[in-house]
């Protein structure tokens, strides 16, 4: 008989927060460049990417430049070109310090497989695998525990993970309607991915278990059903919004946050810009930021949503990890209280994700050693897409 066996136990002091923050959106820095749709956005570090898309109103004009947001000083500056050659309705997602580009229309409404790695640091493209399944565009993408996922586009309904250590595809279990210009992202260890176009308006809302490998239906998306919208994650929360109804041409300005510890949604402030199709947008310190898109017009603003009232900045803690070895238990102990959502991760030296634990503040957790096999394992802590710490552990 197959025994459940757990690892250790997380031991968390947590600090409740309020739920009176206000939230709202305010305008920044548009991208320097002609308005777009279709585009590709990703975050790295501590910088948000933007890049590729297209213009369609009167003849279709095709991007491959790249670009770099900082949010601290609210400034942008070109990076290398997509050496994918011009493109749009691409997808992506992050793994640690690269960020992964592909799939995808080009000029001559040829339709890609190809994949690209972006270095941020060095400035550089570098071919990588090719997606194993049909060419798409409209696609999905996001990243759970080290690997990328990208699905669904061009309506199909197929996924597949991508392992950056081998260079390698496998597929994985399809979601059950297969549609384009869908909403995909990843939040605690899941991946959720919705709405679309599956012949018609989609608001549909679907969880991905990698432990599991299977798609499950969650609570339905209770705004309007729609296409081409778009979304990120912040605070433990999925946030889904703007879009459109194809058949009326109505373009949407609404957001809603999913909970998924409750299995519920919630209305929260419209996005400030024109309502619109094909935006873009992404997570960044504790914060989020989204724009471009079209209503018939190409935009190029840029807007950040968080906290307009009621809290502070999010400040990245250091962190003291003691005693290390350890036979025992090891603390870990932040310098300030995080008050977003935690993910502490741990690996074995294969890479392999022995454990992920989600909590929703924290200023200390301790790791308790029980059936964990002694030998040296790494971490990673996360809040939100804020990178908090990595190191090693020792249990002897």
């Amino acid at each position: 008989m197959k025994k459940s066996v757990t690892l250790f136990v997380l031991s968390v002091l947590c600090v409740c927060v309020e739920a009176q923050t206000q939230y709202g959106w305010i305008e920044k820095s548009g991208l320097p460049a002609p308005g777009r749709h279709r585009s590709t956005a990703l975050t790295c570090g501590n910088r948000g990417y933007v890049g590729l898309g297209h213009v369609n109103s009167v003849v279709d004009v095709l991007y491959q430049d790249w670009w770099e947001y900082d949010p601290g000083s609210d400034t942008w500056s070109q990076k290398a070109n997509y050496a994918g050659g011009l493109r749009y309705h691409a997808a992506g997602f992050t793994i640690g310090n690269y960020m992964y580009v592909g799939t995808g229309r080009d000029p001559s409404a040829t339709l890609h497989t190809d994949f690209w790695k972006f270095d941020p640091v060095n400035n550089t493209w570098t071919s990588v695998a090719s997606l194993p399944g049909p060419a798409r565009r409209g696609a999905v993408g996001f990243e759970i525990s080290g690997y990328g996922y990208i699905g669904t586009g061009s309506y199909y309904a197929d996924f597949y993970k991508y392992n950056p250590t081998s260079n390698t595809w496998s597929s994985i279990a399809s979601i059950t309607t297969g549609r384009t210009s869908a909403v995909g992202m990843s939040l605690n260890g899941k991946g959720y991915c919705g709405t679309g176009d599956v012949g018609g308006n989609s608001g549909d809302w679907w969880e991905y278990n990698p432990a599991t490998n299977t798609w499950t239906p969650k609570a339905p998306f209770p705004g309007l059903p729609r296409m081409e919208a778009c979304g990120f994650t912040m605070g433990g929360r999925c946030f889904l919004g703007t879009g459109d109804n194809y058949s009326s041409g109505t373009n949407y300005q609404d957001f809603w946050a999913y909970n998924p510890s409750t299995n519920s949604w919630v209305q929260v402030a419209d996005f400030a810009g024109a309502a619109r199709r094909y935006m873009v947008a992404l997570s960044l310190n504790g914060r989020a930021y989204a724009g471009l898109g079209t209503s018939g017009m190409n935009y190029s603003d840029w807007w950040e949503y968080g906290t307009i009232s009621g809290t502070e900045e999010f400040v990245v803690p250091s962190v003291k990890v003691y005693p290390v070895p350890s036979d025992g238990p090891v603390t870990f102990s932040f310098s300030t209280t995080v008050k977003n959502a935690v993910t502490f991760i741990l690996y074995d030296m294969s890479g392999r994700a022995v454990h992920i634990s989600n909590f929703e503040s924290c200023n200390e957790f301790t790791l308790e050693k029980e059936e964990l096999p002694a030998g040296t394992y790494t971490y990673s802590i996360t809040s939100g897409s804020e990178f908090i710490s990595s190191g090693k552990i020792i249990f002897e």
